[in-house]
């Protein structure tokens, strides 16, 4: 999958459209669509998607994203893509939805096929939708294909909606809509060794600024750092040492002990096992961890 930041004229494509915050079910359906036709066709398939929320281009309080720019490419790159276009935003938040379709759009991809989501907007103030792209199909020479609403177990799969799930804690529900689990990846930071030294090391990263965040707490997840591990995560201040209230992860990773200081882990959360508290003494913080550590192995022979 080649990845470009900027417009080049590449005809001929099957593009699907669309921001894809955590590239959902009802993301993976517009993208697979796309993807589907190209290859029936003996085409080749396109993403046009941006590098930040457009949302956050109009609003004070910014949205935060459910996964970075790294991860919404690997999830593109899994469904098949054979390009995606991270653009600028601000390079085109200025023009009418027809200057859009027909200057960029047309111009640079001569498309034979767009696919969106039933909401999807683009131009200036949303004035182009699903109706414009439809009825300038046939004067552009493309077939329009709408992927109609999705819900799963009569929940409506929507960004706002898992954004909105991580926020309130409810990790299982969010991971249903986003067909896999939300993640947070990052570079492991040196810590305090304190859990090494209670025989439970830990790998520390902290939490991208821009992703939204879970509720503070203890949770059963997994670990990938070249391969994938069962993990307890604990997520907060670290309250029983209320040093200096910053956030961390700390992931304890089972069946593992090599150091990876500096590498990227993704840790992926599947539920909540307790909330986060402070203990009286380390004693009690041991034999905590411990119990925690015993929950995951059982839950990890469940999942």
């Amino acid at each position: 999958m080649k990845v470009f930041k900027t417009i080049n004229h590449n005809p001929d494509l099957s593009l699907a459209l669309g921001y894809f915050d955590g590239v959902h079910v009802a993301h993976q359906k517009v993208i697979a669509a796309a993807v589907e036709f190209a290859k029936a066709n003996s085409k080749k398939s396109a993403v046009v998607t941006f590098d930040m929320n457009p949302a956050n281009y109009f609003r004070k309080d910014k949205i935060q994203n459910i996964s970075t720019n790294e991860e919404r490419l690997e999830r593109m790159e899994y469904l098949g893509v054979d390009y995606v276009y991270m653009l600028d935003f601000e390079e085109f938040m200025y023009m009418s939805a027809s200057e859009y379709l027909q200057d960029v759009l047309v111009k640079s991809f001569e498309p034979n096929c767009i696919v969106t989501g039933f909401n999807h907007k683009f131009g200036k103030a949303h004035q182009g939708d699903t109706s414009l792209l439809s009825k300038c199909a046939d004067r552009y020479n493309y077939k329009y294909i709408e992927i109609p609403v999705h819900k799963v177990q009569s929940c409506l799969v929507s960004s706002s909606n898992i954004r909105d799930m991580v926020e309130n804690g409810h990790i299982r529900n969010a991971n249903l809509l986003l067909g896999h689990s939300f993640s947070i990846r990052n570079n492991v930071v040196k810590g305090d060794m304190r859990a090494r030294k209670l025989g439970y090391p830990t790998a520390n990263i902290f939490w991208p600024n821009n992703v939204v965040h879970l509720p503070h707490g203890v949770y059963f997840g997994y670990a990938t750092v070249d391969k994938t591990y069962p993990a307890v995560i604990n997520w907060g201040v670290k309250p029983t040492f209320g040093e200096d209230n910053e956030e961390i992860l700390e992931v304890h990773i089972l069946n593992f002990d090599a150091t990876i200081y500096g590498k990227i882990i993704k840790a992926s959360f599947l539920m909540k096992i307790r909330e986060e508290q402070k203990f009286a003494d380390m004693e009690s913080l041991r034999k905590q961890i411990a119990q925690d550590v015993e929950t995951v192995r059982k839950l990890a022979r469940l999942s």
